[in-house]
């Protein structure tokens, strides 16, 4: 960028890293890890428990998760399970060394007392048997109060028990909120693996790891959902160049930077420095009918559409420092929703329908940390303090958790207000994405 001096080499590392400008940022609206939602009151003694989830103070519902069958495809069913319930950010899974309950016994039903006495409001119970290569997957989920008579049964076979639990579980969130979860559901992201060599990786969300996507020894880099594969920039061909998964050709090979592609349906969102300056173009997903939607003289990175894909997030310095900014997708009009804070950076809009909620990257005292921001009241929540360096924040499918790179050691999954903070995948990360 002319104006500051960058080289294009520096343009890149600028637009990677956020701008790099030492200062400090927001600090409000700490998170209290006593912070809790209550469930929704019942409508009569038989009516099942609803639980809230855009409210503000929640009690976890408590659920054992006993499983019969093979020992060892139990005892993984048990743990996957049990990982599940605890990720969702609704339940509290009870220690089955605390069971009084002799599930076996019980079989596929349950007997009421034993399980009241654990203080247990719900039992997943799950039967699993392997058969020719087949896994099958016997689920019934009881309401304690109500006795043995099951409220929700489902029955999954596969070749593998960890997809088939989180399709239990999924069934379980939207039995108890109106709407299924989101396990099954994956990561992307960046990780360096030294030596000028980083890699595009994609997993589980729930780890415990996750795989290559590219395998050169170059540095592939800002990677991204799209339609037919995973959009990423990659120097393989010794520019920044943007390739698709399943495309021997570049997608787009502009003079310059070609990098930060985001996606709605076949739209594309990308950053160009053809023109010599970072600008944001939109046009379609195979790199056609590209028009350019910034035109402020500043460095403008990281766009991120709206759910109903009217509008963009990104970041500007044309204020002077690195802010979140949101215009509509036909460019121009261009409003910053920052204004606490000198240096934010990597938005990523909440992809549920109708929300303005926008994931972010700030820094204070030095240190970066996550955040959100309304995008209509410009009301901001901060998600981590004082737990090391957080950053690039990717919303969940159903925007209930949150996603961030920590240095406490790998990917993080919080809540929506960051609070049951989880370690899901370790080792390095950057420029998260989730879907």
């Amino acid at each position: 960028m002319k104006r500051l001096g960058l080289s294009i080499a520096s343009l890149l590392m600028v637009a990677l890293a956020g701008l790099w400008l030492p200062n400090t940022a927001v600090s409000q609206n700490t998170p209290s890890s006593a912070s809790k939602e209550q469930p929704l009151p019942q409508t009569g003694d038989n009516a099942p428990l609803r639980l809230e989830i855009w409210g503000g103070i929640r009690d976890l519902y408590r659920i054992a998760v006993p499983t019969l069958g093979d020992s060892a495809l139990a005892a993984s069913v048990q743990a996957d399970s049990a990982l599940d319930f605890k990720l969702s950010n609704l339940f509290q899974v009870i220690e089955p060394k605390s069971y009084l309950a002799n599930a076996s016994a019980e079989g596929m039903s349950i007997e009421k007392d034993p399980w009241l006495q654990v203080g247990a409001q719900g039992v997943s119970k799950c039967q699993v048997t392997k058969s020719g290569g087949q896994v099958k997957l016997e689920c019934k989920l009881f309401e304690v109060a109500q006795g043995g008579t099951a409220v929700l049964s489902q029955t999954f076979t596969g070749g593998q028990t960890k997809p088939l639990v989180h399709k239990w579980v999924n069934k379980v969130v939207g039995y108890f909120t109106g709407q299924d979860g989101i396990f099954g559901t994956q990561l992307l992201f960046a990780r360096s693996m030294g030596k000028g060599n980083k890699q595009i990786m994609v997993g589980d969300w729930t780890g415990p790891g996750a795989g290559r996507v590219t395998k050169n020894d170059s540095i592939n880099l800002l990677p991204a959902f799209g339609p037919g594969g995973i959009y990423y920039t990659s120097y393989v061909e010794g520019f920044p160049w943007l390739y698709r998964t399943g495309q021997r050709a570049a997608v787009l090979k502009e003079p310059g930077l070609n990098m930060g592609a985001t996606f709605h349906g076949d739209k594309m969102a990308v950053v160009l420095s053809k023109d010599g300056n970072s600008e944001i173009y939109m046009g379609n997903a195979d790199g056609g009918g590209l028009r350019r939607l910034t035109n402020s003289g500043s460095i403008d990175v990281s766009p991120s559409f709206s759910p109903d894909g009217s509008q963009i997030a990104f970041v500007s310095d044309r204020h002077g420092s690195p802010q979140i900014f949101v215009m509509g997708t036909g460019g121009g009009g261009a409003k910053r929703i920052t204004y606490k804070g000198n240096y934010n950076q990597t938005p990523c809009w909440c992809p549920k329908g109708g929300s303005g909620l926008i994931a972010f990257t700030g820094m204070e005292g030095g240190g970066f940390d996550v955040f959100t921001v309304d995008a209509g009241s410009g009301q901001m929540r901060r998600l981590t303090q004082n737990q090391g360096r957080n950053m690039d924040p990717a919303f969940s499918p159903d925007c209930r958790s949150v996603a961030f790179h920590s240095s406490r050691g790998g990917i993080f999954v919080s809540n929506a207000e960051g609070l049951n903070q989880n370690l899901v995948i370790k080792g390095g990360a950057d420029t998260l994405r989730w879907r």
